[in-house]
């Protein structure tokens, strides 16, 4: 699809940008500069949104979708082709702070996506980890946190899938990995 090439591209791009020029605080930084890129190389905005509602969930917002908006709804809404949730680890914030976004992921994004039955398989969760939160140990799984996270992705729904960007010491990026059904793709 279109729009999954075009989605790997701007990842590639953003882990490339991170901290040349783009240095994140916030997840609305991340889905900032996402949208930045998105614009930058399709340079047409109608078919992104952002913090919005997809139709059929009046009370969920998803971070980054694309697709059309139904005026025909009662509330506006899209009907997606692509939908990114996203998640940020920087540093500088504590251990329990990373705790409330990696719940977040597992309680709320996770099942939030694999509630979309009727939507592409374009479901994302973009992990941008820049202490190595995720490599740390949960101990209620006795497993990595994000081997907790797939494995509560593989119960939902393995379609969806998760791309992780962490940034090594050095202060670049690696790129990411992606982390589709049980393999671990590069």
């Amino acid at each position: 699809m279109k729009n999954k090439r075009l989605l790997e591209e701007l990842l590639e791009n953003l882990s490339k940008d991170y901290d040349k020029k783009f240095t994140p605080i916030l997840e609305a930084d991340v889905v900032g500069y996402l949208y930045y890129l998105w614009i930058s190389k399709m340079g047409d905005a109608r078919k992104i949104h952002l913090d919005t509602r997809i139709c059929g969930f009046k009370n969920s917002k998803f971070d980054f979708v694309v697709g059309d908006v139904n005026f025909s709804a009662g509330r506006p809404c899209i009907k997606p082709e692509l939908v990114i949730e996203v998640k940020s680890f920087p540093t500088g914030f504590t251990i329990q702070q990373h705790e409330v976004h990696y719940i977040h992921v597992i309680e709320d994004d996770i099942p939030k996506l694999g509630k979309l039955k009727e939507s592409s398989d374009d479901r994302y969760i973009l992990l941008f980890d820049e202490d190595d939160y995720l490599k740390g140990f949960d101990r209620k799984s006795k497993s990595s946190r994000i081997d907790k996270i797939l494995s509560t992705r593989n119960i939902i729904d393995s379609r969806i899938k998760v791309k992780v960007i962490w940034v090594n010491e050095e202060g670049g990026s690696s790129g990411g990995k992606y982390f589709n059904g049980e393999s671990r793709l590069l």
